[in-house]
Protein backbone atom coordinates (compact mmCIF):
# COMPACT_ATOMS: atom_id res chain seq x y z
CA UNK A 1 0.00 0.00 0.00
CA UNK A 2 1.52 3.34 -0.86
CA UNK A 3 1.31 5.60 2.02
CA UNK A 4 2.66 8.89 1.21
CA UNK A 5 0.02 8.70 -1.98
CA UNK A 6 -3.05 9.04 0.86
CA UNK A 7 -1.08 10.73 3.43
CA UNK A 8 -1.09 13.74 0.98
CA UNK A 9 -4.98 13.79 0.08
CA UNK A 10 -6.79 16.29 1.90
CA UNK A 11 -10.59 15.64 1.81
CA UNK A 12 -12.49 19.29 2.42
CA UNK A 13 -16.26 19.60 3.80
CA UNK A 14 -17.98 22.77 3.05
CA UNK A 15 -20.90 24.33 4.75
CA UNK A 16 -21.76 20.70 6.39
CA UNK A 17 -24.96 21.10 8.31
CA UNK A 18 -25.05 17.82 10.11
CA UNK A 19 -22.67 17.59 12.63
CA UNK A 20 -23.16 13.93 12.17
CA UNK A 21 -22.51 13.42 8.77
CA UNK A 22 -18.89 15.10 9.54
CA UNK A 23 -18.18 12.00 12.06
CA UNK A 24 -19.92 9.71 9.20
CA UNK A 25 -17.34 10.88 6.73
CA UNK A 26 -14.47 10.85 9.63
CA UNK A 27 -14.83 7.37 9.28
CA UNK A 28 -15.64 6.79 5.78
CA UNK A 29 -12.04 8.42 5.00
CA UNK A 30 -9.96 6.52 7.74
CA UNK A 31 -11.32 3.16 6.49
CA UNK A 32 -10.20 3.90 2.95
CA UNK A 33 -6.62 5.02 5.03
CA UNK A 34 -6.96 8.84 4.54
CA UNK A 35 -6.83 11.03 7.65
CA UNK A 36 -6.42 14.34 6.74
CA UNK A 37 -10.24 15.98 7.03
CA UNK A 38 -10.25 19.77 6.66
CA UNK A 39 -13.70 21.56 7.35
CA UNK A 40 -15.03 25.06 6.15
CA UNK A 41 -17.94 26.81 7.91
CA UNK A 42 -19.67 24.19 8.86
CA UNK A 43 -22.78 24.39 11.38
CA UNK A 44 -21.55 22.69 14.04
CA UNK A 45 -18.54 20.19 15.00
CA UNK A 46 -18.21 18.66 18.09
CA UNK A 47 -21.23 17.28 19.23
CA UNK A 48 -22.11 14.14 20.67
CA UNK A 49 -23.59 12.85 17.28
CA UNK A 50 -20.72 13.60 15.46
CA UNK A 51 -18.92 11.23 18.05
CA UNK A 52 -21.12 8.95 17.71
CA UNK A 53 -21.33 8.37 13.97
CA UNK A 54 -17.37 8.64 13.48
CA UNK A 55 -16.61 5.92 16.41
CA UNK A 56 -12.71 5.49 16.17
CA UNK A 57 -12.27 8.21 14.04
CA UNK A 58 -13.15 10.84 16.46
CA UNK A 59 -9.67 11.92 16.49
CA UNK A 60 -9.61 12.69 12.92
CA UNK A 61 -12.64 14.70 13.70
CA UNK A 62 -10.76 16.82 17.22
CA UNK A 63 -8.07 17.49 15.02
CA UNK A 64 -9.48 18.71 11.64
CA UNK A 65 -8.78 22.48 11.12
CA UNK A 66 -11.79 24.83 10.41
CA UNK A 67 -11.19 27.20 7.82
CA UNK A 68 -13.54 30.40 7.01
CA UNK A 69 -13.14 29.91 2.86
CA UNK A 70 -12.84 26.66 1.22
CA UNK A 71 -9.74 28.94 -1.04
CA UNK A 72 -8.02 29.15 2.69
CA UNK A 73 -8.13 25.24 3.09
CA UNK A 74 -7.25 24.13 -0.08
CA UNK A 75 -4.12 26.43 -0.68
CA UNK A 76 -0.81 24.74 -0.03
CA UNK A 77 -2.93 21.90 -2.76
CA UNK A 78 -2.22 21.51 -6.49
CA UNK A 79 -4.83 20.15 -7.53
CA UNK A 80 -8.16 20.95 -6.41
CA UNK A 81 -11.36 18.09 -7.18
CA UNK A 82 -14.73 19.11 -6.98
CA UNK A 83 -18.00 16.84 -6.36
CA UNK A 84 -21.22 17.35 -7.88
CA UNK A 85 -24.26 15.77 -8.06
CA UNK A 86 -25.86 18.33 -10.35
CA UNK A 87 -24.52 17.39 -14.53
CA UNK A 88 -24.31 19.93 -17.01
CA UNK A 89 -23.67 22.97 -14.63
CA UNK A 90 -20.48 23.89 -16.46
CA UNK A 91 -20.79 22.49 -20.09
CA UNK A 92 -17.30 22.67 -21.24
CA UNK A 93 -16.16 21.02 -18.08
CA UNK A 94 -15.74 17.24 -18.33
CA UNK A 95 -17.42 15.23 -15.38
CA UNK A 96 -15.40 12.06 -14.12
CA UNK A 97 -16.42 9.50 -12.02
CA UNK A 98 -14.88 8.52 -8.95
CA UNK A 99 -13.37 5.48 -10.66
CA UNK A 100 -12.12 7.89 -13.99
CA UNK A 101 -10.40 10.55 -11.56
CA UNK A 102 -8.48 7.89 -9.28
CA UNK A 103 -5.42 7.21 -11.11
CA UNK A 104 -5.36 10.73 -11.61
CA UNK A 105 -5.37 11.49 -7.40
CA UNK A 106 -3.10 8.61 -6.44
CA UNK A 107 -0.31 9.46 -9.01
CA UNK A 108 -0.30 13.73 -8.42
CA UNK A 109 -0.77 12.94 -4.46
CA UNK A 110 2.09 10.32 -4.33
CA UNK A 111 4.29 13.95 -4.72
CA UNK A 112 2.02 16.50 -4.32
CA UNK A 113 -0.42 17.88 -1.72
CA UNK A 114 -4.08 17.00 -3.42
CA UNK A 115 -7.48 18.35 -2.18
CA UNK A 116 -10.92 16.58 -3.01
CA UNK A 117 -13.65 18.80 -2.24
CA UNK A 118 -17.90 18.11 -0.98
CA UNK A 119 -20.23 20.31 -0.57
CA UNK A 120 -23.64 21.11 2.10
CA UNK A 121 -25.85 18.51 1.94
CA UNK A 122 -28.18 20.82 0.43
CA UNK A 123 -27.14 22.05 -2.89
CA UNK A 124 -23.70 21.11 -2.89
CA UNK A 125 -20.57 23.32 -4.06
CA UNK A 126 -21.48 26.64 -5.37
CA UNK A 127 -20.79 27.66 -8.99
CA UNK A 128 -17.31 30.31 -7.46
CA UNK A 129 -16.13 26.79 -5.45
CA UNK A 130 -16.52 25.30 -8.36
CA UNK A 131 -14.53 27.26 -9.99
CA UNK A 132 -12.11 26.86 -7.33
CA UNK A 133 -11.35 23.12 -8.88
CA UNK A 134 -9.65 21.67 -11.96
CA UNK A 135 -11.59 18.34 -12.45
CA UNK A 136 -15.22 17.66 -11.40
CA UNK A 137 -16.52 14.33 -9.75
CA UNK A 138 -20.01 13.05 -10.19
CA UNK A 139 -21.18 9.44 -8.98
CA UNK A 140 -23.52 7.87 -11.24
CA UNK A 141 -27.26 7.08 -9.57
CA UNK A 142 -30.04 5.99 -10.29
CA UNK A 143 -32.18 9.28 -11.84
CA UNK A 144 -35.08 8.41 -9.33
CA UNK A 145 -32.99 9.27 -6.58
CA UNK A 146 -29.51 10.75 -7.79
CA UNK A 147 -28.29 12.88 -4.86
CA UNK A 148 -26.61 10.80 -2.27
CA UNK A 149 -25.65 11.05 1.78
CA UNK A 150 -22.42 13.19 2.20
CA UNK A 151 -20.91 10.56 3.53
CA UNK A 152 -21.65 8.08 1.61
CA UNK A 153 -20.32 10.05 -1.52
CA UNK A 154 -17.28 10.60 0.60
CA UNK A 155 -16.80 6.35 1.11
CA UNK A 156 -17.57 6.06 -2.49
CA UNK A 157 -15.30 8.34 -3.72
CA UNK A 158 -12.38 7.35 -1.09
CA UNK A 159 -12.79 4.08 -1.99
CA UNK A 160 -12.19 4.51 -5.63
CA UNK A 161 -8.79 6.13 -4.44
CA UNK A 162 -8.32 3.13 -2.23
CA UNK A 163 -9.28 0.66 -5.10
CA UNK A 164 -6.91 2.13 -7.27
CA UNK A 165 -3.64 1.68 -5.07
CA UNK A 166 -4.32 -1.79 -5.49
CA UNK A 167 -5.79 -2.63 -8.94
CA UNK A 168 -3.94 -2.06 -12.30
CA UNK A 169 -4.91 1.34 -13.88
CA UNK A 170 -6.21 1.54 -17.73
CA UNK A 171 -4.39 3.23 -20.05
CA UNK A 172 -7.16 5.65 -20.70
CA UNK A 173 -7.27 7.71 -17.67
CA UNK A 174 -6.37 11.46 -17.34
CA UNK A 175 -2.26 11.95 -16.78
CA UNK A 176 -1.07 14.55 -14.10
CA UNK A 177 1.41 17.19 -15.28
CA UNK A 178 3.68 17.58 -12.68
CA UNK A 179 4.36 21.24 -13.23
CA UNK A 180 0.92 21.83 -11.33
CA UNK A 181 0.85 25.53 -9.82
CA UNK A 182 -0.33 25.25 -5.85
CA UNK A 183 -4.15 26.61 -5.69
CA UNK A 184 -2.23 29.69 -3.94
CA UNK A 185 -0.34 30.51 -7.09
CA UNK A 186 -3.53 30.32 -8.80
CA UNK A 187 -4.99 32.63 -6.36
CA UNK A 188 -2.25 35.28 -6.48
CA UNK A 189 -3.00 35.29 -10.28
CA UNK A 190 -6.36 36.15 -10.25
CA UNK A 191 -5.68 38.84 -7.30
CA UNK A 192 -3.29 39.92 -10.07
CA UNK A 193 -5.47 39.63 -12.80
CA UNK A 194 -8.41 41.36 -10.81
CA UNK A 195 -6.46 44.27 -10.00
CA UNK A 196 -5.46 45.20 -13.17
CA UNK A 197 -8.64 44.98 -14.97
CA UNK A 198 -10.36 47.02 -12.01
CA UNK A 199 -7.55 49.20 -12.91
CA UNK A 200 -7.94 49.80 -16.77
CA UNK A 201 -11.78 49.96 -16.10
CA UNK A 202 -12.36 46.28 -17.48
CA UNK A 203 -13.79 45.20 -14.31
CA UNK A 204 -16.03 47.22 -11.84
CA UNK A 205 -14.75 47.63 -8.59
CA UNK A 206 -17.84 46.78 -6.73
CA UNK A 207 -19.22 44.24 -8.67
CA UNK A 208 -15.73 41.77 -10.27
CA UNK A 209 -17.27 39.14 -9.30
CA UNK A 210 -19.06 37.50 -12.61
CA UNK A 211 -16.69 38.01 -15.11
CA UNK A 212 -13.92 36.74 -12.55
CA UNK A 213 -16.18 33.54 -12.38
CA UNK A 214 -16.26 33.81 -15.86
CA UNK A 215 -12.11 33.66 -15.93
CA UNK A 216 -11.81 31.79 -13.50
CA UNK A 217 -13.51 29.00 -16.03
CA UNK A 218 -11.66 29.90 -18.67
CA UNK A 219 -8.01 29.84 -17.28
CA UNK A 220 -8.39 28.10 -14.12
CA UNK A 221 -8.55 24.33 -15.68
CA UNK A 222 -6.94 21.08 -15.26
CA UNK A 223 -4.03 22.43 -17.80
CA UNK A 224 -3.16 25.21 -16.16
CA UNK A 225 0.68 25.11 -15.51
CA UNK A 226 3.20 27.34 -13.26
CA UNK A 227 4.65 28.27 -16.75
CA UNK A 228 1.16 29.51 -17.82
CA UNK A 229 0.77 31.49 -14.44
CA UNK A 230 4.33 32.90 -15.45
CA UNK A 231 2.80 34.28 -18.86
CA UNK A 232 -0.46 35.99 -17.34
CA UNK A 233 1.24 37.77 -14.27
CA UNK A 234 3.57 39.00 -17.07
CA UNK A 235 1.10 40.31 -19.63
CA UNK A 236 -0.79 42.11 -16.45
CA UNK A 237 2.44 43.15 -15.33
CA UNK A 238 3.16 44.84 -18.30
CA UNK A 239 -0.41 46.51 -18.50
CA UNK A 240 0.03 47.23 -15.16
CA UNK A 241 3.21 49.44 -16.01
CA UNK A 242 1.26 51.40 -18.64
CA UNK A 243 -1.03 52.16 -16.42
CA UNK A 244 1.19 54.02 -14.12
CA UNK A 245 3.90 54.92 -17.27
CA UNK A 246 2.83 54.39 -20.68
CA UNK A 247 0.42 57.15 -21.46
CA UNK A 248 3.06 60.08 -20.11
CA UNK A 249 5.97 59.12 -22.06
CA UNK A 250 6.16 59.66 -26.56
CA UNK A 251 4.34 56.16 -28.76
CA UNK A 252 8.09 55.43 -29.79
CA UNK A 253 8.90 55.11 -26.39
CA UNK A 254 6.10 52.78 -24.99
CA UNK A 255 7.75 49.72 -26.46
CA UNK A 256 10.73 49.22 -24.21
CA UNK A 257 10.14 50.46 -20.98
Amino acid sequence: MDRPALDNISVVLVGTLYSGNIGSAARAIMNMGIKDLRLVNPESVLTEECRNMAVNAWPIVENAPVFNTLNQAVAGSSLVVGTTCQRGRRRKIREYTPREIAPLLVKTSADLKTSLVFGPERGGLTESELAECQYLVNIPASPELPTLNLAQAVLITCYELFACLVQPEEDNMPQPDFDLPSQEERAQMFRHIEKTLVSIGFLSSSNPSHIMLSLKRLLGGERLSRRDIKIVRGIMSRMDWYVEHGMDLPPEKIKRP
